[in-house]
């Protein structure tokens, strides 16, 4: 498959999609419904994993739909959209089966600033797992927030090192 453009027109409706959820959550007055702005804020853990497990996702298959023939592309498409859980360790070494450079790359970018980053998505996954089985995880509305940016961070990594051939500079 040819890209076009990068992101795709699937990641950027997939990330408008994700903004409009951030926004709302922003905008919740929290004094005013605070069960409202408790269920907004569990949602938005869930969905900030599910972003984070399908940008990088896409980002792979795209990457591997534009170095590949026809019958490798339709393996990667099959191969992925399971939505493992995207820890950290299981990130690293999905990276390590394209590049050890890469994944080393990665590694690095969860190690810095003493491992925050790597703390943080490994509580997003924690959360939206806890969340996603019914177990009344509570999540404030902040550190929601907080959670976006740090899946941002990874899932902007995951689409600059895997922009398809074709598309790169």
């Amino acid at each position: 498959m040819s890209y076009e453009s990068w992101p795709t027109r699937e990641m950027l409706n997939l990330d408008r999609s994700f903004k409009e959820l951030e926004r709302l959550v922003k905008d919740i007055q929290v004094s005013e419904e605070p069960e409202k702005a408790a269920a907004l804020s569990r949602f938005l853990v869930v969905r900030t994993c599910g972003f984070l497990e399908q940008m990088v996702e896409k980002s792979c298959v795209a990457y591997l739909e534009s170095k590949s023939d026809f019958r490798s592309a339709s393996f990667s498409r099959s191969w992925f959209g399971s939505g493992a859980n995207p820890t950290p360790n299981k990130l690293v070494t999905l990276v390590s089966k394209f590049d050890p450079a890469w994944s080393a790359e990665l590694e690095d970018l969860f190690k810095r600033n003493d491992e925050l980053l790597l703390r943080e998505i490994n509580f997003l996954v924690d959360r939206r797992n806890k969340i996603a089985h019914g177990v009344n995880e509570s999540v404030g509305i902040r550190k929601a927030l907080d959670l976006v940016g740090h899946a941002r961070v990874v899932a902007n990594w995951f689409t600059e090192k895997f922009k398809p051939a074709h598309l790169s500079v």
